[in-house]
């Protein structure tokens, strides 16, 4: 079965669960919110308020995150028990085209909540009191810096269900609201879930171009996740509970 056929294959999995109006509504949703704060308070600095909806859609990814792939690894658990991937010889491929569908779904769902937010603030005047440049690179690193937790939690769905994917999920989107309020530094600013904040910190404070290695190992890790993780699959016999 070639990549492009698993792809669709993933699509047809998900045509009628949920997937869809999660990443319909939620972008919807919290292009709304976004748009009653700037309202709201228009008094407040623009700096202050790109840096609260930036801040806050890196806080709440890795918990969708969490959500959307445990319930889609719980499709594959619950249709056959894993056996459909198990008895595919090249399991790779499988886990690549699954990767590649959640997270090309994840970044539409990003990518419109930040245009229909742009929309919203054009149409109220306000296009003046958003820097564009900011937005759009802040955006490109949250959804780059995401690939790790897709890995992750596609490991911790696979390996151990959708209970601990999810209460990881929570961890992490509330390490993410702590790192909003600090500065990490040295060898912590290398813990997967501070990728994106850090990312967008250094956006707004134009210190992106000073942690250029940074970057570099982020995507060697990014790399090493992906490689260790189709080794695991690679070997992996299913759950215990049903070997």
């Amino acid at each position: 079965m070639g990549f492009i056929y698993a792809v669709r294959s993933e699509w047809l999995k998900v045509k009628h669960t949920p997937f869809w109006t999660i990443h319909f509504c939620a972008p919807v949703v919290g292009a709304l919110l976004f748009l009653a704060y700037y309202l709201l308070y228009g008094s407040t600095a623009d700096s202050k308020k790109l840096k609260m909806i930036l801040e806050l859609t890196a806080m709440i990814f890795p918990l969708l995150i969490s959500v959307i792939v445990g319930l889609n690894v719980t499709l594959e658990e619950k249709a056959s028990h894993f056996q459909i991937l198990l008895a595919v010889p090249n399991r790779n491929k499988i886990m690549l085209a699954k990767l590649a569908f959640l997270y090309g779904s994840g970044i539409f769902a990003l990518f419109a909540l930040l245009l229909l937010f742009l929309i919203g603030i054009y149409l109220l005047g306000m296009a003046n009191t958003v820097q564009l440049e900011m937005l759009i690179g802040a955006a490109v690193g949250i959804a780059f810096c995401n690939l790790i937790i897709y890995i992750l939690h596609l490991f911790l769905s696979f390996k151990f269900g959708l209970g601990l994917s999810l209460f990881w999920g929570v961890f992490e989107s509330l390490q993410c609201i702590l790192y909003s309020n600090i500065e990490l530094k040295g060898i912590v600013r290398y813990i997967p879930f501070a990728w994106s904040m850090n990312w967008v910190q250094d956006i707004l404070n134009q210190q992106f171009f000073s942690c250029r290695t940074e970057k570099i190992w982020i995507v060697a890790l990014t790399i090493g996740g992906l490689l260790l993780t189709l080794l695991w699959l690679s070997h992996w016999e299913g759950r215990k509970n049903y070997e």
